[in-house]
């Protein structure tokens, strides 16, 4: 790499006594290399651009013939670049054109179910600027999706990822809630665990105050003879660890092995020579069975060979593997996170035991933890009623 970052020229040099010439050019501290002897009076050899004129200028009081047969390097490329200036400018400006063009979306993919409107969607989604032309940097995220979550109510998930030129959208739709005149008696029980922070009943008695701590199932407000409604806001928490080896083990073996037969007659074993002279090894196994035709000896006998490993332990960028840690790890929370919950804390943590790198996560949030449930037994006239969780 270096030799082409400075530049080098191939010549070929020609007549007798060539070794009293490359003599010569080491007392004038001109440096060659890669010498190759192509016949008895010829040889190739590379010699550094800086040098060349230096050696031309030796070459011409001596009775050699010296012949430059190519240039390589950057310093010659960019000799040559140079002359061609216009070439050079448009090379840039396509690059630069391209790279501006990337950054403006060509599609945008949805992906909704049933009963949504997708016509309607997708001019909603141009509207609040998502739409082919428009440079993705420029495209508020969040904004688009609190329009589209105001304007269509069926719709509780809205994803937009934004992958090279095309933007894809998918749609999660609100499962129904149960009808107030369906005469369902059910009622509102815990979904997670979680810290009471405020309760709204509508309908039904609320059986928790602020402070409370409820765990999953619990009821929270009983409808008895109705259909209990209402919001339960509690505090909950979220909790992701990532961890990692930030050591990086390589085996590499010696050369030297031992092998171990094991015998296996009928209940016996039989083992020969058990002690192993190495402190670090592999193993490999294999297993002979003795048989003729369908039948089979009751002998068995596995081979275990041990072969000596050194073991090297090259230490990774930490930094880097704790970026990458955190990365991962807030990834799989911005998935785990209900879209309803607002995040009033967060709490991130390295530790580290023996060679394992562990990352945590902790986001405590405040949202509604109520899910509707039927009252066994309670008289109903919809049997279709499933298990909702409301949004």
């Amino acid at each position: 790499m270096w030799q082409y970052i400075k530049g080098f020229c191939v010549i070929n040099i020609e007549g007798l006594n060539l070794e009293k010439f490359i003599n010569n050019l080491a007392k004038n501290k001109i440096y060659i290399f890669n010498i190759k002897r192509i016949s008895e009076t010829k040889i190739e050899a590379y010699v550094y651009k800086d040098d060349v004129k230096e050696l031309i200028s030796i070459y011409r009081k001596s009775n050699y013939n010296l012949k430059i047969k190519r240039s390589v390097g950057l310093p010659f490329f960019m000799k040559r670049v140079y002359k061609r200036k216009t070439l050079l400018f448009g090379g840039v400006l396509s690059v630069l054109i391209l790279l501006f063009l990337t950054t403006f979306i060509t599609n945008v993919y949805i992906d909704c179910p049933e009963g949504i409107d997708k016509k309607e969607l997708r001019k909603q989604l141009y509207e609040c600027g998502l739409k082919p032309g428009t440079n993705k940097y420029i495209i508020n995220k969040k904004d688009v999706r609190d329009s589209i979550l105001y304007k269509f109510n069926s719709i509780a998930y809205i994803s937009i990822n934004i992958q090279g030129t095309s933007a894809f959208v998918d749609i999660v739709k609100k499962a129904e809630e149960p009808k107030e005149n369906s005469k369902i008696n059910c009622n509102i029980i815990a979904k997670k665990d979680g810290i009471i922070e405020k309760v709204i009943p509508r309908s039904g008695e609320s059986l928790i105050k602020k402070g409370d701590i409820v765990k999953t199932g619990d009821v929270l407000i009983a409808g008895g003879n109705l259909t209990a409604k209402g919001e339960v806001w509690a505090k909950t928490f979220y909790e992701i660890t990532e961890k990692v080896e930030y050591t990086n083990k390589s085996k590499n073996r010696t050369g030297k092995n031992k092998k171990i037969f094991k015998i296996k007659l009928y209940n016996k074993e039989f083992i020969t020579n058990k002690n192993i002279p190495y402190k670090d090894y592999d193993i490999k196994t294999k297993d002979l069975k003795l048989q003729y035709k369908s039948f089979e000896f009751p002998i068995q006998i596995q081979i275990n060979t041990f072969y000596e490993v050194n073991i090297k332990k090259n230490d990774k960028n930490l930094n880097q593997i704790k970026t990458t840690l955190k990365s991962k790890a807030l990834k799989k929370m911005d998935y785990l996170l209900p879209v309803q919950a607002r995040i009033i804390d967060k709490n991130e943590n390295y530790s580290v035991e023996k060679n394992i790198l562990k990352f945590t996560v902790i986001i405590q949030t405040l949202e509604d933890i109520g899910k509707y449930e039927k009252v066994e037994g309670g008289n109903y006239t919809d049997d279709k009623l499933q298990d909702t969780d409301r949004e």
